[in-house]
């Protein structure tokens, strides 16, 4: 199959790197208030990371690749760890700000590599940073805008940490964390769909809620890279398998929610929306979140399924955030759509021209 990642832009591209907190260079960090126990984790590896303490940080990254421990919304806590080192680097603002973070950031990660000789946490997040900065440096926008040097410093950073990664290999085929990177990297270079699974199956057998596992394997597989809508639907379909026990069908809602928000996932048959609103309920059930009951309320607009969204907003109250619901003229049809829950309408919308307000019947 000839994939399409290629014509990708950098906003959905940067989906598939490991250091998933990683915003686009070209815009603002949207500010969102973070409670989830996997947060206060990645908190914790931040504010140890700024401050430089090594010590505490090398413990940290034994013991949970040890323990193999889980936070209480029964996330790796490895997971968390790295992503809380990511997130040191927020690759917002202009892009010569971010690359001047970017320079800043590998020379922390290079002086704790230096500071803990015998810790391979550094070099395992100094290999993740190398590919998350590949992508960086391909730039926002399709293949056309990108320059042939933005596409050799995306080629040579991805180089580098699979070299990083592959230097790593005899110390670490126990270590889920390894497998991801290796996920992410073999599809910045177009790994074959054989070596992809191999590393997915040797990954998550070792831990099935480290999840960026099944996320970058899922990405492999969208349509829009090297798969089909049959082959992303049977990775979903496996990490749903493999985390049910703790998780129900929550793996069905993240990875469908992480590739669409349109009516036509529910129409089309691509994606069951009683399944999904199980898994958003399942999400909710590990641990209540206002952030993502306000998604929940936009997939049941979506769905059209009046009665259910009007619940949501009704459990919401003040708590229903417009910022998660999509443009001014989504957020009103849905208000309007959940006041017609008795009655079966489909609500209309018009602009008015002068002040911009959107009104729905």
């Amino acid at each position: 199959m000839t994939p399409s990642w290629q014509y990708l832009s950098r906003a959905l591209a940067c989906a598939v790197v490991l250091l998933a907190s990683m915003q686009s260079a070209y815009a603002e960090c949207p500010i969102i208030k973070r409670v989830r126990p996997t947060n206060f984790v990645s908190d914790e590896v931040r504010a140890l990371f700024d401050k430089k303490d090594y010590k505490k940080l090398d413990a940290l990254y034994a013991r949970y690749l040890k323990e193999k421990s889980r936070t209480d919304d029964s996330v790796s806590t490895l997971q968390a760890y790295f992503h809380g080192i990511a997130q040191s680097f927020d690759g917002c603002g202009t892009a010569s700000e971010t690359d001047n973070k970017a320079l800043a950031q590998e020379a922390s990660l290079r002086a704790w590599s230096k500071a803990s000789p015998k810790s391979p946490a550094p070099r395992l997040a100094l290999a993740f940073f190398t590919s998350s900065h590949g992508w960086h440096a391909r730039g926002d926008g399709y293949v056309s805008t990108v320059s042939p040097e933005a596409w050799k410093l995306f080629n040579l950073r991805n180089a580098s940490a699979k070299a990083q990664l592959d230097a790593l290999a005899p110390a670490h085929k126990t270590n889920p964390a390894w497998y991801a990177g290796m996920l992410s990297v073999g599809m910045a270079q177009g790994a074959t769909g054989q070596t992809i699974d191999a590393l997915y199956d040797k990954g998550v057998a070792l831990d099935p809620y480290y999840m960026d596992l099944h996320f970058n394997k899922a990405n492999y597989y969208a349509k829009m890279w090297y798969g089909s809508r049959e082959e992303f639907s049977d990775v979903v379909e496996r990490a749903v398998e493999l985390t049910r026990e703790r998780l129900g069908q929550t793996m069905y809602t993240r990875l469908h929610w992480s590739y669409s928000r349109s009516s036509a996932m529910f129409t089309s048959g691509e994606v069951s929306w009683p399944r999904m609103k199980t898994g958003f309920e399942d999400i909710l059930a590990t641990f209540p979140e206002n952030r993502t009951r306000n998604y929940l309320g936009t997939f049941a607009c979506l769905a059209k399924d009046a009665k259910y969204l009007k619940q949501q907003l009704d459990v919401l109250g003040d708590d229903v955030d417009p910022r998660f619901w999509g443009t001014k003229r989504n957020y009103a049809y849905c208000k309007a759509l959940a006041k017609h829950s008795d009655t079966g309408k489909l609500p209309s919308c018009f602009v008015h021209a002068e002040t911009g307000y959107v009104e729905c019947d």
